[in-house]
């Protein structure tokens, strides 16, 4: 009769997380959860103060914002910002920012 604990050995948890989290739909989630705080990392804290909300779909990341100032503001940079967000990222992942 053999041993059953010979039978599997033993794997660092960060090994099994991965594991996990590469299932599809794990997968997609963890990389929208992502891009989303790329929005706050990249922006930084004076941004995210008035960033009431954001979401990715469709290659799109969708902000919502409180100032209307700011929102102009931003809007004539937002092809630098995509390239930014993208760049921390490490792929192409947005293709347009829609400031709502």
């Amino acid at each position: 009769m053999s041993d059953s604990n010979n039978k599997f050995d033993p794997k660092p948890i960060k090994s099994v997380l991965d594991d996990i989290i590469a299932q599809k739909p794990l997968k997609k989630g963890m990389q929208q959860i992502r891009i989303c705080n790329a929005w706050g990392e990249i922006m930084g804290e004076n941004i995210i103060q008035y960033t009431e909300d954001v979401r990715f779909s469709h290659n799109n990341l969708y902000v919502t914002l409180r100032s209307a100032p700011l929102k102009m503001e931003l809007s004539y940079g937002l092809d630098s910002i995509v390239k930014r967000i993208n760049d921390h990222l490490g792929g192409s992942f947005i293709q347009k920012i829609v400031l709502v």
